[in-house]
């Protein structure tokens, strides 16, 4: 379970959140609101990358000491070394955390073919499996996903899918959250929709 306590942001004039609480109880969860009102920036606070003005979170029922280990995120909003291969990013990856060659979720998404092309070159569907990949290698027991299907082939998403079916098997107190705009796939797959 993840609690959000008096969430506090902006950027700028923007105020994203003012005072927000709320209580992420189910294993996986799709959240639901229009573009613009804090998914992404949600997800990046709670995976430790962006900071709040204000506010404090739970992870079952503690906060976080070592957010690198607990949590993996795959979002558009961080920024790859776009000068890099896939490959390249995927061994630094590897080396700050410590994790095996992921060969299973490379062949998976069908991605062999792509480890020797540059990040910037990649078309945003591949963008996206290597960001996929990056998360799914480290197995942390909380894994946020944002807007994982977008732009991915449909056997892409059947594999994506297949894998949170089974991902927190092995995880007793995780989570899986979500984003997106197809929320009917994934409640086929277990996920519950939350509004924002």
């Amino acid at each position: 379970m993840i609690e959000v306590i008096g969430l506090n942001k902006q950027f700028s004039n923007n105020v994203v959140f003012k005072n927000y609480n709320k209580v992420i109880s189910d294993r996986k969860v799709c959240i639901e609101a229009p573009n613009g009102h804090g998914k992404t920036t949600l997800l990046m606070i709670l995976a430790g990358l962006d900071k709040p003005q204000s506010g404090s979170f739970l992870f079952s029922g503690s906060a976080l000491t070592e957010p690198t280990k607990s949590v993996a995120i795959a979002s558009d909003r961080i920024a790859l070394p776009d000068f890099l291969t896939s490959k390249q990013i995927i061994e630094l990856s590897i080396n700050t955390i410590g994790c095996e060659w992921p060969q299973a979720l490379i062949t998976g998404f069908n991605f062999n073919a792509f480890l020797n092309t540059r990040f910037d070159a990649l078309s945003s569907g591949n963008q996206k499996k290597c960001q996929l990949i990056i998360a799914l290698m480290r197995g942390a027991p909380y894994l946020f996903l944002d807007e994982p299907s977008a732009a991915m082939d449909q056997n892409s998403i059947e594999y994506l899918l297949n894998l949170l079916d089974v991902y927190l098997i092995d995880k007793p107190n995780g989570q899986i959250i979500i984003t997106c705009h197809e929320p009917e796939v994934f409640i086929e797959h277990g996920f519950k929709c939350e509004p924002l």
